[in-house]
């Protein structure tokens, strides 16, 4: 096992997801960028608990995870959003439901695989929580990476539904792998609500401070 994996290290070394770097998945630099901190911002009333300031490495890492599977960025979100979401398991226990901000379909069929989802599922798993996908897409929206604070919030507008409204849990916690500016975790917290949720907080691995 062990001379597979030195061959598989020959043939396709380890790069640092942050730079580039020969060696380990962050080089020591890089690390510095990618270090866990209790980071707490509001987004209305809403608590958001995060572990990772974004920055161009946090970038990279999310990247890697989102648009090209690799696993050792899944390591590192997952990893931070176990920081992140240690507080609220103080506070809450693990009743509440996890729910994923949901990818658009067609940013599904492009990746090969949803995401948020699988990181949620790990994290529920490893930290003794559920998780339930239960919002999703009613319409098709812009790309919020192109727009403004104020275009984001506009173009998530109403955009959220549930799945499904059946469950006994009635209490929940977002999840997302990066807050900017708070509108999609505005509109999912928005969606929850008026079916009768009660959004505890929300859990990202990163944030961007101040917010957008």
């Amino acid at each position: 096992m062990r001379s597979g994996q030195a061959f598989g290290e020959l043939v396709f070394p380890h790069r640092c997801l942050g730079c580039g770097l020969l060696g380990e998945q962050l080089c020591t630099r890089c690390l510095v960028s990618w270090n866990c901190l209790p980071l707490l911002t509001h987004v209305n009333e809403l608590v958001v608990y995060s572990a990772i300031m974004y920055s161009p490495v946090a970038s990279r890492v999310l990247l890697a995870a989102k648009e090209n599977g690799i696993l050792t960025a899944d390591n590192l979100i997952v990893d931070a959003m176990r920081q992140a979401i240690a507080r609220p398991r103080m506070d809450y226990g693990t009743s509440p439901l996890l729910v994923p901000i949901p990818s658009q379909r067609h940013a599904i069929r492009k990746r090969g695989r949803d995401f948020l989802g699988e990181i949620t599922t790990r994290v529920a798993g490893l930290e003794g929580f559920s998780t339930r996908d239960l919002l999703l897409h009613r319409r098709r929206i812009k790309d919020q990476s192109i727009l403004d604070a104020q275009s984001r919030h506009s173009n998530l507008h109403n955009s959220l539904v549930l799945k499904e409204n059946i469950l006994r849990v009635r209490e929940a916690i977002l999840i997302d792998d990066l807050v900017t500016t708070g509108a999609t975790l505005s509109e999912a917290s928005r969606a929850l609500k008026e079916a009768g949720f009660s959004v505890l907080c929300a859990v990202t691995a990163c944030v961007a401070q101040p917010l957008r």
